[in-house]
């Protein structure tokens, strides 16, 4: 029987007990090269286990991981547990002589490849406090050469953020910065629009606001834990634009492919001639990645990620491989091993793909494939290939989703009452609140956590100052977190559970991005400024301003009219009702209500002709977005 509900992380309970260890039974743990590959060509330990930023705030810490020992508990999905503690082994590793790795001082690790004068660095991981510790622990033991150049692997910030740090050990400030194609506006757009709900979001999928332990996060799949810290960026000086490019850097030879909206919108692979080493970012991992991200985002194009995989098998098929890289994990050695890797990497994604697809044309609808579509024994009992990240479940969904969007074409599903509204009528047909509770108590009880999540979530939404249901509630999500292989889903159930518990936390800072915001281009920054305009409020106003940026001579008109932004590059109008003229910084300043117009003008930074209280009515009409928006609660 369910115990007196409670606030308090709870135990596993039997059916938990029984789905864990019959993990055991599916796979084979005794199969313990990944554990010898992690280890391989260890040199040293890390320095910085614990980092923290200028203001004495921890921005990474990777201790509290420590009590990833031993066995699983009976709280941790045994294969999930096998992935932590993989995730877990840090320091600094030789790969071969000439390459080396540190694995555990951020989400994604980082590449030192010694060339004729000095290092180049492949990422630079997700902040300048974790690449800083990154730089000081391969000079401790490797000649301190300066950085000659930089490779930016892909557009995510946790392979760019911390390149200010990276730049530092460079003796020549204009060393050769090289990005697969569209890098810069990739970088600088894809989170733009919707980062507030998206950061919201990843505070799920990353457990960022529930304790590291057996009842809590263990792993974040694709890396030991979540970091944050300062956020920075530089405009690179050399863009890869041919599909296949060969380049020389620092007297040693690269051998480029582009491979251009996998895993990142941006992103490209290369291979090493002196070094023997092929390097694949990160559309080939150590686990199943996302096709669908449940942070949000665009969806992936499963297909052609299983092609670019396939284009980069076909390629280097006659070079010599020594070692395939990957940045999220450690490596694999020996050609023979690395191209069967890249093949069942390749393979996963084209079944995900083909058998999503072949069972919509059956008429299965996205949440019945989700249940349906089973990976062969061949993909499936693969560690590489495992669900630590992206599901099977959830890929397979966002496949559908790609190509046929979220209706299912039944005509119910059309027009469906919004979660609140349709909790009222849920609750109210099944004979009220009190009624669906002993149901679901008894559901719990016989381990149908999924249905129990599904029902309680619309006495939540009817009522959410309802403590026993949203407890009870917790207690689902909780048991679903503890059976989770993916690190995603377990962190996302244990991250609701603790709010319906507790409430949110809102004292978190959000995450600092003006390293990166600085540097958005004006046509994306008036995009920005285009969705926080609150229509109806706009409704029915009538501005037009125009804006001289005095350190670029860049000219803008901006329109309100119909409750819609609307701008002109390179065009100025007759009779506007306000003109500025000020610079770029300044601008964003203003626009993000960091600085208010009357303090820029009085320090002169700003020039306004016209009708200042024009700007100050389209200034308030763009929204400000809580950081914290409700998730599991109304």
């Amino acid at each position: 029987m369910i115990s007196k509900l409670s606030n308090q992380s709870m135990p596993a309970t039997s059916y938990t007990k029984k789905s864990n260890s019959q993990v055991y039974d599916s796979l084979n743990f005794e199969d313990r090269q990944d554990f010898e590959d992690a280890k391989r060509g260890f040199i040293a330990p890390l320095e910085s286990t614990m980092i923290k930023n200028d203001s004495g705030e921890v921005v990474w810490d990777i201790d509290k991981l420590d009590f990833l020992q031993g066995t699983a508990p009976e709280t941790v999905n045994p294969s999930l547990w096998r992935n932590a503690q993989l995730q877990a082994i840090s320091g600094l590793f030789e790969v071969v002589e000439g390459v080396y790795q540190i694995r555990g001082q951020s989400i994604a690790t980082t590449f030192f490849i010694e060339g004729n004068q000095g290092v180049i660095v492949c990422d630079t991981l997700a902040s300048t406090e974790s690449a800083e510790a990154a730089m000081e622990l391969y000079y401790k033991h490797r000649p301190r050469k300066p950085v000659s150049a930089i490779i930016i692997s892909q557009s995510h910030a946790d392979h760019f953020a911390g390149i200010q740090a990276v730049l530092k050990y460079a003796e020549n400030p204009d060393i050769p910065i090289v990005v697969p194609q569209h890098f810069t506006e990739e970088v600088l757009s894809e989170n733009v629009l919707l980062g507030t709900i998206m950061a919201r979001r990843a505070e799920y999928q990353f457990g960022k606001n529930i304790p590291d332990g057996s009842k809590g996060s263990v792993s974040i799949g694709l890396g030991p834990t979540m970091s944050s810290g300062t956020m920075s960026f530089e405009m690179p000086t050399v863009e890869i634009e041919d599909e296949v490019q060969t380049m020389e850097i620092d007297g040693i030879n690269f051998r480029f492919l582009l491979t251009p909206n996998t895993e990142a919108p941006a992103e490209m692979h290369f291979y090493i001639q002196e070094y023997k080493a092929l390097f694949v970012s990160e559309n080939a991992n150590q686990l199943m990645h996302q096709i669908y991200t449940v942070r949000g985002a665009k969806t992936r194009d499963a297909l052609h990620w299983a092609n670019s995989l396939e284009k980069t098998i076909d390629l280097f098929e006659d070079e010599e491989i020594d070692a395939l890289l990957m940045i999220h994990a450690w490596p694999v050695w020996g050609k023979n091993r690395a191209k069967q890797h890249l093949q069942l990497q390749r393979d996963l994604y084209k079944y995900m793909h083909d058998q999503t697809v072949r069972l919509a044309n059956h008429g299965y609808t996205m949440d019945e494939i989700a249940e349906t579509i089973k990976l062969p024994k061949s993909l499936d009992t693969y560690w590489g290939n495992r669900g630590y990240y992206g599901t099977l479940k959830h890929n397979s969904k966002g496949i559908y989703n790609y190509y046929l969007g979220y209706y299912s074409a039944h005509p119910s599903d059309l027009d469906p009452l919004p979660q609140v509204e349709a909790g009222r009528k849920y609750v109210e047909y099944m004979g009220g609140a009190d009624a669906v509770l002993k149901q679901a108590k008894a559901d719990f009880d016989n381990g149908e956590y999924r249905w129990v999540a599904q029902v309680l979530k619309n006495v939540v939404m009817a009522d959410p100052d309802n403590s026993e249901a949203k407890l009870l509630l917790a207690e689902a999500f909780e048991q679903l977190g503890y059976q989770a292989e993916s690190a995603n889903w377990r962190n996302i159930y244990l991250v609701g559970a603790s709010e319906l518990r507790n409430g949110m936390n809102k004292d978190l800072s959000p995450l600092d991005v003006s390293g990166i915001i600085n540097y958005m281009p004006v046509d994306e920054f008036l995009k920005l400024m285009a969705i926080k305009l609150n229509g109806p409020k706009a409704d029915g106003r009538k501005i037009t301003l125009n804006v001289t940026l005095t350190d670029s001579n860049q000219q803008y008109t901006i329109k309100l009219e119909n409750a819609v932004l609307t701008y002109k590059v390179d065009e100025v109008n007759s009779n506007p009702d306000i003109s500025l003229a000020l610079e770029q910084v300044t601008f964003y300043g203003i626009g993000l209500k960091l600085l208010p117009p009357e303090q820029a003008a009085a320090a002169g930074k700003l020039i306004i002709s016209g009708d200042q209280t024009k700007l100050n009515e389209f200034l308030s009409l763009l929204d400000e977005f809580d950081w914290s928006p409700a998730i599991v609660t109304p």
